[in-house]
């Protein structure tokens, strides 16, 4: 079977790669809503993404607008996408959806995985910037074994259309209405599980902290890797790394929660860091790891603190990331296979060994070779070198 799934990604390498611009989709901003049932389908339209819709890994996919609700409860749109699988299902019960929740790959709204997923790689200029949709094999990956996936694009601020990023408990919302919507495109969930990983890992985390938000919906099996449990701590463990540039993604998205929030952050950034955050903001991961590369945070503050001491230091920005904190809440108590790399480069070990110990789990820990110059490899390669062996664990809980 494992050969079969790998054979099946191989179309996502011929395709992917596309030198020459393409147009980019029109995205409608998040808007509020009113007297709109949170998990109601918007909009759906057929999409492509690369690897699928093959002999070796038949599928249909949409692009889907739907109705979902934050933290504080307030309802606006969001994007994700629904990828239904024809690849005959032989396990036991009925096909099995996967809930995935993705992992950074930008903020700006090009970089949605809803839309990255039927570009693969892109180069872009004016700014500089390059696409990549590296988790889409391991989403191939589960549509050959026979799985449904539902992705989410995670939600976005009405007022300004930036994502909240790292808002764990609103993107498991937002993750757990997109698989509402799917069933109006008969998509049904009734043998459901949950993958994420990195940022995606935070937003599985959070639905598995939040159970009650979408009681209907439970899970059967969960697989959360590298989930980012304390900002702060992730924030000083990227200081001067290669990707360090997810500390203008987190101050954007806090700034994005609350306007208070927004005047006090910026007001104590140098120019160079407000600057960059809206700069980075225009550009996906890769494109903003090669403006900023190795950056020093401190370049950022105007006090020449690091980032996350500044961010802790703050009174309300403090209490906002508090809120963000996982490990806090009881977790929805299904089979849940919680990983984290020993040297890992972002994500720092130890929290996710906190969040094991907080929730009552085992934790897997992976140690791969450690990859010298800080570059995110030691976070990147155990999650690609066990995707395979993950989607067998989980699928084999959900039937397979």
């Amino acid at each position: 079977m494992l050969s079969h799934l790998l054979r099946a990604t191989l179309p996502f390498a011929v395709d992917a790669l596309h030198l020459a611009p393409r147009t980019d989709p029109e995205f409608a901003p998040a808007t509020w809503l009113t007297g709109v049932t949170p998990g109601t389908l918007i909009e759906a339209a057929e999409v492509s993404p690369v690897g699928l819709r093959t002999r070796l890994n038949p599928a249909t996919a949409h692009r889907i607008s739907y109705a979902t609700s934050d933290s504080r409860a307030r309802c606006l749109t969001a994007t994700g996408a629904v990828i239904r699988s024809h690849v005959p299902w032989t396990g036991r019960g009925p096909r099995p959806t996967v809930a995935f929740a993705p992992s950074t790959q930008g903020v700006a709204p090009r970089c949605d995985p809803s839309y990255s997923c039927t570009v693969g790689l892109a180069l872009r200029t004016h700014p500089l910037d390059a696409i990549a949709a590296y988790e889409q094999p391991v989403i191939n990956l589960l549509v050959a074994a026979g799985a449904n996936v539902v992705l989410t694009d995670y939600p976005r601020d009405p007022e300004d259309n930036v994502q909240l990023y790292a808002d764990h408990f609103s993107s498991a919302r937002a993750l757990a209405d997109a698989v509402r919507a799917a069933d109006e495109l008969g998509v049904v969930a009734a043998n459901l599980g949950l993958w994420g990983y990195s940022q995606g890992g935070g937003a599985a985390a959070g639905w598995l902290e939040e159970p009650e938000y979408a009681p209907e919906l439970q899970p059967l099996a969960a697989v959360v890797g590298a989930p980012p449990v304390s900002l702060p701590e992730v924030l000083a463990h990227v200081d001067g790394s290669l990707v360090a540039v997810v500390a203008l993604y987190a101050v954007a998205g806090l700034a994005a929660w609350d306007d208070s929030i927004a005047k006090e952050l910026y007001s104590h950034l140098s120019p160079e860091g407000i600057a960059a955050v809206f700069s980075e903001g225009r550009v996906c991961a890769t494109g903003a790891v090669l403006s900023q590369p190795w950056a020093s945070t401190r370049a950022w503050t105007a006090s020449g603190v690091s980032m996350s001491t500044l961010l802790e230091s703050l009174p309300l920005t403090g209490r906002r990331l508090d809120e963000l904190e996982l490990g806090t809440r009881r977790p929805l108590r299904i089979p849940t296979r919680l990983w984290g790399g020993l040297h890992d480069d972002v994500v720092p070990y130890d929290g996710v060994r906190r969040l094991a110990r907080s929730w009552g789990v085992g934790l897997e820990t992976r140690r791969p070779p450690r990859v010298p110059g800080r570059t995110g490899a030691n976070h990147i390669v155990p999650y690609f070198l066990h995707a395979p062996a993950d989607v067998q664990w989980l699928l084999s809980r959900l039937g397979g």
